[in-house]
């Protein structure tokens, strides 16, 4: 059989989708762009999200009044292709927090 008589296949592909998730204060804070922050709203809950130096975006969980994200208050937060993708990883981790413990350790 020659290779134009193959069946077309699909290409290989990564299903792998990069999220970083951080729950320590003490973690370098991310770098972000300025004026890039939205509030996004998942189930009635508001993430503060903003675009990253690099491209991906990062929601972060806040103690009363949503802080800028390099306060110490921004002790939570997750970073992701989307700012969508971020803020409902971020809410999904706070309405199961068991969740964190099945997530591979990082380093």
């Amino acid at each position: 059989m020659s290779q134009r008589d193959t069946p077309d296949e699909d290409p290989p592909h990564d299903d792998h989708v990069p999220i970083e998730v951080s729950v320590d204060a003490e973690d370098e804070q991310p770098a972000v762009e300025s004026n890039t922050r939205i509030d996004i709203l998942v189930e009635k809950e508001a993430y503060p999200t903003a675009r990253l130096d690099d491209g991906r975006y990062v929601a972060w969980w806040f103690t009363p009044d949503a802080p800028a994200i390099d306060d110490p208050a921004a002790s939570e937060w997750v970073a992701a292709p989307t700012r969508f993708l971020a803020a409902g990883t971020l809410h999904e981790l706070w309405e199961n927090p068991s969740a964190l413990e099945s997530l591979p350790a990082q380093g």
